[in-house]
């Protein structure tokens, strides 16, 4: 059987140059689709041999590749786990000395949920979490911005790959990092998942800051700010801490 990576290759080059072809076409330059890879120094045990695997969501990548070659573009993903991912018995997360200090979406909101969750499978002795980094938005701007209705509609009809990652990578948990409410992000997620049902609130807070999506596929998936949004540290932990507490109260289905 494929690995993972293999078959995520095999998913991302079925659409790659048809992507690229339209993209020349109409003189567009773009940073590199964000696409993902499992391998680690040679490895996917860290993510596949996870009890718990979590994927965070940001909306699009503000500083990446700019080649057209799919292979180093996921050489690059696999070289930035490699160099800024920290294992640990019960949880990974992004080592403080290697990421920014101005990346609040990685030091806040990845490493502020994964210590929640690291705190949940403390009471869980052999159990261990593992995360990867999404993009609700495969494309963005040369320079690192949003890109208008045109590409988004090209990323729609020629890499609409997201679906299929989830397939194939089994994430137990989502949370999107992507800001306020019914916002454009928002449209993208339904692009991407179903729902069953009405996002729900929790712990009081407003839905324009939580949700819990009632997302077909995986145990638990949460719409928060992104953590650049700019509130307080105690006001974005308010968020992180009701994910939290609602995870802890679904996790044991994953721990079966």
């Amino acid at each position: 059987m494929n690995t993972l990576s293999e078959q995520l290759t095999s998913l991302y080059e079925s659409k790659w140059d048809k992507l690229m072809q339209q993209l020349d076409k109409r003189q567009i330059k773009t940073q590199c689709p964000f696409v993902l890879s499992v391998q680690r120094n040679g490895s996917e045990d860290w993510y596949v041999g996870a009890d718990i695997k979590v994927m965070f969501f940001g909306q699009e990548v503000h500083s990446w590749e700019k080649n057209e070659d799919l292979g180093d573009t996921m050489r690059a993903y696999e070289r930035f786990f490699e160099e800024k991912y920290v294992d640990e018995e019960v949880a990974g997360y992004f080592s403080q000395d290697e990421i920014s200090s101005g990346n609040r979406f990685m030091r806040w909101g990845c490493n502020g949920i994964m210590s929640g969750i690291r705190d949940i499978l403390e009471a869980c002795p052999g159990r261990r979490a593992a995360f990867l980094w999404n993009n609700i938005s495969k494309l963005s701007t040369y320079d690192g911005r949003p890109v208008g209705t045109e590409v988004h509609e090209l990323e729609r009809e020629y890499f609409h790959v997201i679906p299929q990652e989830i397939e194939i990578l089994r994430p137990d948990i989502l949370v999107f990092l992507t800001g306020p409410g019914y916002n454009k992000y928002y449209s993208y997620i339904l692009e991407n998942f179903t729902l069953d049902g009405e996002p729900q609130m929790l712990s009081g807070i407003p839905q324009d800051n939580l949700m819990k999506l009632p997302i077909q596929g995986v145990m638990s998936a949460y719409k928060t700010l992104h953590p650049g949004a700019h509130l307080s540290e105690t006001e974005h932990w308010k968020n992180y801490q009701a994910i939290i507490d609602d995870i802890r109260l679904n996790i044991a289905g994953c721990l079966q």
